[in-house]
């Protein structure tokens, strides 16, 4: 196994460890979940810190997301496509947030980041958002004649709606009582009864 083959692996079961136990993993937790000794962490990253830049690195890449969104059946119903689009960034989101909580609860306090890296931390994001708006433009795409708003601001106002919720700790937990098909109803359809 190369050294590329073996960061992988160890970002894998990193990965799957800070989502399922958070911030205490230790290299050593983790080398066990890759099946590897240790020292092997060590042969392919400097340090624990490298491997959660590394995992950092790889749950935000916007083809994750990309690949689901492709998935959704597009001959299926506006508002099936809609529930399932909310299911599919929703469970990303979450993912993503606790692995990003547990990188940060983590890994030792740093400056905040500027200049140059402040720029290519901001291009990155600027570059995931758009990947992943594109991916919801075109699961709306085929009723696009009958939204209300112009196709990239329905995309806009989806992603909004469910990254919020996703901030406040998810669906169930920002909205309890509301199901998936209940948001995208509302969605499509108001709050007008």
């Amino acid at each position: 196994m190369n050294v590329e083959e073996r960061r992988a692996m160890i970002v894998r079961a990193a990965l799957r460890l800070l989502a399922e136990e958070g911030p205490n993993v230790t290299t050593l937790q983790i080398a066990r979940a890759a099946g590897i000794s240790e020292p092997t962490i060590f042969r392919a990253f400097a340090d624990k810190n490298e491997v959660l830049l590394a995992c950092l690195d790889e749950v935000t890449k916007p083809e994750n997301l990309a690949i689901e969104l492709e998935a959704i059946a597009l001959e299926a119903d506006l508002e099936v496509r809609l529930a399932t689009l909310i299911d599919v960034v929703r469970a990303h989101s979450e993912k993503t947030g606790k692995v990003l909580n547990a990188i940060r609860l983590a890994a030792p306090p740093e400056p905040r980041a500027t200049g140059k890296h402040a720029e290519i931390i901001g291009q990155r994001w600027m570059k995931s958002y758009a990947a992943v708006h594109a991916g919801v433009q075109s699961v709306l795409k085929p009723d696009e004649d009958r939204l209300r708003l112009p196709l990239a601001d329905m995309a806009t106002l989806v992603l909004t709606i469910v990254f919020a919720m996703g901030r406040a700790g998810g669906l169930n937990a920002a909205l309890p009582n509301v199901s998936t098909k209940q948001l995208a109803d509302l969605i499509l359809h108001g709050v007008m009864k």
